[in-house]
């Protein structure tokens, strides 16, 4: 009988790796709903953002209190630079982050316009792709840890 937890232990504790076509999968969706949240931060739609924000990060901060610290910020995103598609860094199956280099404009100087590379932290929630909100209410200037930005 020992024996026998000796052969099951290793094969319960290694998770399968993600095979090629569920990678393209992960990628295509987590673009697809970054590009739905990007468009709703360009038109600062901040209470449908709210409902693409992660569990925990609802338990931190408010619907209210987040559509008024976005409203504060003083830059919006226009898009993202034609030159440079995202990036999704997979890390784990329900985890990764997507780089994008968005361009940002000033609310209230359209002509102050400036290019930040961002990393996004994505978690899969309920079958959704999810956004860190505090991330959203410090950006473009939050920059979130990494395994290659200790």
């Amino acid at each position: 009988m020992v024996l026998l937890g000796g052969f099951l232990a290793p094969s319960a504790v290694s998770a399968r790796q993600p095979t090629p076509m569920e990678l393209e999968v992960i990628q295509t969706e987590t673009r697809t709903a970054f590009e739905e949240f990007l468009k709703l931060w360009q038109e600062e739609r901040y209470f449908e953002m709210y409902e693409h924000g992660r569990r925990q990060s609802k338990e931190l901060i408010g619907l209210e209190e987040y559509a008024t610290r976005m409203v504060e910020l003083d830059w919006v995103p226009v898009g993202l630079a034609p030159q440079t598609p995202p990036v999704v860094s997979f890390r784990f199956r329900t985890l990764l982050y997507v780089e994008a280099t968005i361009t940002f404009r000033h609310k209230s100087v359209a002509d102050l316009q400036f290019e930040r590379t961002q990393s996004f932290l994505m978690l899969q929630e309920d079958g959704e792709w999810r956004f860190d909100l505090l991330q959203m209410i410090r950006s473009p200037f939050y920059v979130p840890v990494t395994a290659s930005n200790p």
